[in-house]
């Protein structure tokens, strides 16, 4: 690989394609030398073996003329062009006629060269004005997109510059106004994306709380001053952040307004299914939908718990339009129990629930829940608090009842 160019005498780096300063293919640098150098012999002299054998004489420095030298500038010109426009993405390339006119001034035809330059050059403003308008175009759709699904982005102003400095041959102005104004597009439909996610989480909570007659508060109201921002004529991107952070805010409102709710209802539920035996057939579906409803809640499943509930509401309803009148129980007054008593009542059915606890697929979600009831039910049970052991050993035992996983 030669170090010197053999076109415009310029350096060479190792790893260059072409000259720098003319644009020269460094793949014909090595027979451009060659040629000068046979430049060098004398007409008629027969090569003799030192000529063959010796090194080219120096190359000695020749003034370009006017022509090279406008010819070296248009190239330069081209290759700054062409790293504008790469910085956009796939566009227009004319390294082709780059080297084609580089061969042409090797060769001696520099007016040839420069008429290649000139074409290049007129081809190459003419696809980079193409480039930036159908660019400019898509930014136009894509702000009906956004209006057309609800917000307006304030970016008319941008716009505007970018069709002017266009329309005013502001090649480079418009490049860079370009890609700034793409990636506050980019940022601005992500952040609507999420914002719409928000909301459709928003009205889908609100709606199904809506048919539950679970009470909101100022839920709608915040939801309102949302929508009317939205409306406005121009959003800007902090005004969209803003609105971000309230949707968030009032999706955080209805996960502590509905919660409190559904536990309401679970409770007055439980009290009413209390007054059927533990083995009462009709009962079983609405336990298991009691108790999945409980579970949902537990996890945050907020929109499930509500269906859970809203089914729970239909079976109640199917179930106490046809009460089932039990047959006279037989009264006898127990003998008071006593406290140690009562404790080995407890713990015998601790262990009996233990038991069936332990028949449970481990994986299942019957298993764990019960085993923290049982955890709880023997902290009590050490502390003495024999009432508040029975009653977490008797739900626990209605839970198991209604699983139909109990084995």
């Amino acid at each position: 690989m030669p170090s010197i160019c053999p076109i415009c005498e310029q350096p060479i780096a190792p790893t260059a394609v072409h000259c720098s300063v003319c644009g020269f293919p460094t793949d014909l640098a090595i027979e451009g030398l060659k040629s000068i150098a046979e430049t060098d012999v004398p007409a008629g002299a027969p090569p003799g073996p030192a000529a063959v054998t010796a090194s080219p004489p120096p190359v000695v420095a020749v003034p370009r003329s006017a022509e090279e030298e406008l010819g070296a500038a248009i190239s330069r010109d081209l290759r700054a062009r062409m790293e504008l426009v790469r910085g956009l993405g796939p566009g227009p390339d004319v390294t082709a006629e780059l080297c084609q006119a580089a061969l042409s001034e090797a060769e001696g035809r520099v007016n040839e060269a420069l008429d290649i330059l000139r074409s290049a050059q007129q081809r190459l403003e003419s696809q980079t004005d193409e480039v930036l308008r159908d660019r400019v175009r898509l930014l136009g759709e894509r702000r009906a997109t956004l209006e057309r699904t609800g917000v307006r982005f304030a970016v008319g102003a941008d716009l505007a510059r970018l069709n002017q400095a266009i329309a005013d041959g502001e090649r480079e102005e418009a490049a860079n106004l370009l890609v700034t104004t793409e990636t506050r597009f980019a940022q601005f439909e992500a952040d609507w994306k999420g914002l719409q996610g928000l909301l459709s989480e928003i009205e889908g909570l609100r709606g199904e709380a809506g048919d539950l007659g679970i009470p909101l508060g100022e839920i709608g109201s915040e939801l309102e001053g949302i929508r009317m921002r939205l409306s406005e004529p121009s959003v800007s991107e902090d005004s969209l952040d803003s609105i971000v952070q309230e949707a968030a805010q009032v999706l955080m409102l209805l996960h502590e307004a509905i919660p409190s709710s559904l536990e309401v209802e679970l409770a007055n539920a439980e009290s009413r299914l209390d007054r059927y035996p533990e083995d009462h057939p009709q009962s079983a579906p609405a336990r298991r939908l009691h108790l999945e409803a409980s579970r949902r809640l537990k996890k945050g499943q907020l929109a499930d718990a509500i269906q859970s509930v809203r089914d729970l509401r239909a079976e109640l309803v199917e179930l106490e339009s046809h009460p089932v009148v039990p047959p006279a129980p037989v009264v006898t007054v127990p003998p008071e129990e006593t406290e140690s008593e009562m404790l080995d009542r407890l713990l015998k059915k601790a262990r009996s629930l233990a038991g069936r606890v332990r028949t449970l697929p481990p994986e299942s979600e019957t298993a764990h829940d019960a085993a923290v009831q049982i955890r709880e039910a023997t902290e009590l049970l050490r502390a003495r608090q024999l009432k508040e052991a029975d009653l977490t050993l008797t739900r626990l035992m209605r839970m198991l009842s209604a699983d139909p996983t109990e084995a």
